[in-house]
Parts: C-alpha cells; structure tokens; sequence
C-alpha cells in the first residue's frame, strides 16, 4: 500500500498533464508562501509584522535608491515590524551613533492612544517622558511614553490633534506593535488600493499612516 502511494506521488511530480502539472506549481507557490510567511511571524513576534505606509511622514529627499535601507519610508513601502520593547530614542541614538532609516534612533509603529480602531502610526522615537514632564507645546505629560516624530514633519506628534479631539498621548510601551527593521519599496501600493473597492468608507487622514498588510 505505502508503495503504491509512493508511485502515485512519484507521478504527480513527474506528470505531463498539464492540468496536474498546474495544479503541482500551484501546490509548490502555496508551500513557498507559507514557509515564507511562517519565516516572517517567527522573526517579527508581532500578530501584524507587514505594514504598508500610507502617509509621507517618513519620507526623505528621495535623493538615494529605493532599495537604501538607510533612507527614509515612502508611501507604497511595504515596512517589516518586529515585536520588542528595547526601543532606542533619537537622544539616545545620536549618543550612540545609532541610525535607523536615514535618522538617529528606531522608527516605531504603534496604536495611537491605544486605540485599536485607529490607523496606527509610523513614526521616529524621538525621546521618552514621565508622567509630569513637559510636552513640546508646554503642557505636562499626564503619564509616561515616547514622544514621536515623522521625519517630514516640522512638529511632534504629542500632543498633534484628530481634527481638534482627541490629543494624542505620549506612547506607552503597550502600544507599540513594533520596530521597523526593514522596507520593500511599491509593493504596498496594492494594498493602499484595495479599501477603496473593498471598503469605500475608508478615509485617510494626515495623522494615518499605516495599513495592515498582515
């Protein structure tokens, strides 16, 4: 019995048939991505380690490749996140000589206030508060957190309004899904697209930046 299962498996694999043999590549492509994508949650620890960005925040001069990992992010990039708390700020990071994409310190994507049902942010840590420090606009820091920064943007993002309500907080360490490591360039450009036949609902705000690509 096991060996005429062998030589049926056999078969399959050495097949002719053009249908058999489409369905063989489909079978081998599956096998590939899932192996991949097993590769890529193991890695990045984190339930949504592919993002694709939305927003020009992170955007540079444009002036290196597109393949740069040390330039900035671009609106298509599809951005691989990996799950951890050790995140190094701005400050730290030009006492270290650290750079992330073109800048000092990590770049993080996080929950702003840690609202699950907001589009999460992709932004740089630029330094980290306690509760009662100061704000970039004077006010105090009800708890502690990151204070964070698109590197196109003249201004942080604490405390940066949703069309006047609510302020985002400094980012607490929950809410952070992960720190890019890595970007692909265009390939998000499809999932960017999608919403607007799936979901035409869908709105983009100059605060959004991310959407989950899984």
């Amino acid at each position: 019995m096991q060996d005429q299962t062998r030589e049926r498996v056999a078969r399959f694999w050495k097949t002719d048939n053009y249908w058999l043999a489409l369905l063989r590549d489909i079978l081998v492509a599956l096998l590939v991505v899932a192996v991949v994508i097993s590769i890529v949650y193991a890695y990045s620890g984190s339930v949504t380690p592919l993002v694709a960005v939305e927003s020009g925040s992170m955007e540079h001069s444009k002036t290196a490749s597109l393949l740069d990992q040390n330039d900035g992010i671009y609106i298509g990039d599809v951005v691989l996140v990996k799950k951890t708390t050790d995140v190094v700020t701005y400050e730290q990071g030009m006492k270290e000589g650290y750079t992330k994409f073109g800048n000092y310190g990590d770049v993080i994507v996080y929950k702003p206030n840690g609202d699950e049902h907001m589009t999460p942010i992709i932004h740089r840590a630029m330094y980290w508060v306690n509760a009662g420090d100061r704000l970039p606009n004077n006010q105090t820091a009800t708890h502690a957190g990151y204070i964070t920064k698109g590197d196109a943007n003249a201004d942080y993002a604490q405390p940066l309004l949703f069309g006047g309500a609510p302020r985002v907080e400094p980012v607490k360490t929950e809410w952070i899904i992960g720190v890019a490591q890595y970007k692909v360039p265009w390939v998000g450009n499809l999932r960017l697209a999608l919403p607007y036949v799936i979901n035409p609902l869908y709105t983009i705000s100059d605060i959004s930046e991310l959407k989950m690509l899984a």
